[in-house]
């Protein structure tokens, strides 16, 4: 598809400026904020608007808990892989296990509304509202999952939210706050929004530039309310679904990047490394990295230059706001 493959290059070059980019001032942060509203409307316009996207995590003890909920993905959306329902539902996994149903649910960074729809239903929420910065995406998760005074989405900044305080008992975000310019503010939001008692769940690919862990621990710490329940490394199980999605299921990969670039730009392997750090390629040791497609196999040598396989990892956090 030529017009969408040069539409998915640019957006994934901006993206990538937005995540390495360092934010100086509010102003820097609105232009940053612009580059990825152009860039995810892009996307949003390429990609079915019920599919679920995230690197996903592969564990057998997690699926087997997931797979004794008998919920069927299916329904709700589309899960290229298993790794993906794995993941989202580890991010709220603390919150099952206690029972912490019938609550307010907000979900930062929303997307397409998936993720939102599905934590509802997992969670047996009262109500559950989704958030995101792009309009696009909003629309489309409106017309998929709207159900009065039940479920709903609208645009909201991350780091500045038209939300009431304490309104909501369970704050989710999955890989979404690498794109945040002034993360501070956004965990100052989620400490605002957040009802007492309430939970903060939190996922997402560390990246240097950003340290949005050191940077969460250390905003913790400057808050009497707000306390570290869990939190986890969880690289390798992130890691394993890489290997898996794109590894093992090479073919499938190829044919993703195949509908994403169009005929004309998928021998090029700057275009095919592009696709493929947007899926997470690059988050592997570059040794794991070795394809049988010969069209696949330069991605190997590109990820070798990267040199910076051994920094990378993913977090997850539980936070609580405790009732003072």
């Amino acid at each position: 598809m030529d017009k969408n493959s040069k539409s998915f290059g640019e957006a994934n070059e901006r993206i990538g400026n937005a995540i390495h980019h360092v934010c100086l001032n509010a102003s820097d942060a609105k232009f940053i904020k612009s580059n990825i509203q152009e860039s995810y409307q892009s996307w949003a316009n390429v990609l079915y608007d019920r599919v679920f996207l995230n690197w996903g995590l592969c564990d057998k003890k997690i699926y087997r808990e997931l797979s004794s909920l008998n919920f069927d993905f299916s329904t709700v959306g589309f899960f290229p892989h298993v790794y993906g329902q794995s993941l989202l539902f580890y991010l709220i996994r603390p919150l099952i296990k206690i029972h912490f149903f019938n609550k307010r649910l907000l979900d930062v960074g929303c997307g397409n509304g998936v993720g939102l729809k599905i934590s509802s239903e997992l969670l047996k929420t009262r109500y559950a509202l989704g958030i995101d910065l792009v309009s696009k995406l909003v629309t489309n998760s409106n017309n998929s999952f709207y159900i009065e005074d039940k479920i709903n989405y609208m645009q909201a900044d991350a780091e500045n939210m038209a939300i009431a305080n304490e309104s909501f008992d369970i704050v989710t975000n999955l890989e979404s706050s690498h794109l945040y310019p002034q993360i501070e503010h956004f965990f100052s939001e989620v400490e605002r929004v957040l009802a007492p008692n309430g939970f903060f769940c939190y996922a997402d690919v560390h990246f240097d530039v950003k340290q949005q862990a050191q940077r969460l621990e250390a905003f913790v710490k400057t808050k009497k309310n707000l306390r570290i329940i869990e939190k986890h490394n969880i690289t390798k199980m992130v890691q394993a679904s890489i290997y898996q999605r794109l590894i093992v299921n090479e073919k499938g990969f190829y044919q993703l990047a195949q509908y994403l670039l169009g005929p004309d730009k998928i021998h090029y392997t700057s275009e095919l490394a592009n696709v493929a750090s947007s899926m997470g390629l690059m988050f592997l040791p570059w040794w794991r990295i070795r394809f049988k497609n010969p069209a696949l196999q330069a991605l190997g040598k590109f990820a070798r230059r990267c040199k910076h396989w051994n920094k990378k990892y993913y977090f997850y956090y539980l936070i609580q706001k405790i009732d003072s």
